[in-house]
């Protein structure tokens, strides 16, 4: 059964024809833009340090690790937007200092090596679909936050390839 589901997967991956494709992932925000969020308002600079592994059936496993200089602008109306290498990023604030952002394939690109890249792209994985959560806490001048997610890609109902993101931002006005 296990070999058969192999075999199927890997027929799903190089014929892909006829093969449904679906993602899940899994990364819900628990941060509600707030509409108080002045005490928290300006731009914070700073590094994302993230980890990637993008493991794809008959391909293999491979892990990107990058540290990226960021910007997060934070509005006085409960928006932030993350901008790492010309991409940005919209996420929440609530009136607690609390923000997050959920991040797709596209939005976290510059971040993974142009392999792993292309393995997604071969195992048909969407790369509009949210990949990575990143949320944490503004207490200024500093803000912090983690980075987490897990994208499952599947063909006619089986998990050809998973990207797994794990990481750490910290920034300061």
């Amino acid at each position: 059964m296990v070999r058969y589901m192999g075999i199927m997967a890997w027929a799903c991956l190089v014929l892909v024809t006829g093969c449904a494709s679906s993602s899940s992932s899994g990364i819900e925000l628990t941060v509600s833009r707030g509409d108080a969020t002045g005490a928290y308002a300006g731009t914070y600079t700073g590094t994302i340090s993230l980890t990637s592994t993008a493991d794809v059936v008959a391909l293999g496993s491979a892990t990107d690790e990058r540290t990226e200089t960021i910007s997060v602008s934070v509005t006085a109306d409960g928006l932030a937007f993350l901008t790492v290498r010309g991409v940005t990023i919209t996420g929440v604030v609530d009136n607690a200092g609390n923000w997050g952002l959920q991040a797709s394939i596209d939005d976290l690109r510059s971040l993974l090596s142009a392999t792993n890249i292309s393995r997604l792209n071969d195992a048909g994985c969407p790369f509009a679909a949210k990949a990575a959560r990143i949320q944490g806490v503004i207490a200024p001048p500093a803000m912090t936050a983690d980075v987490s997610g897990t994208l499952k890609c599947k063909r006619a109902e089986v998990t050809v390839a998973t990207l797994t993101t794990a990481g750490t931002l910290t920034a300061s006005r």
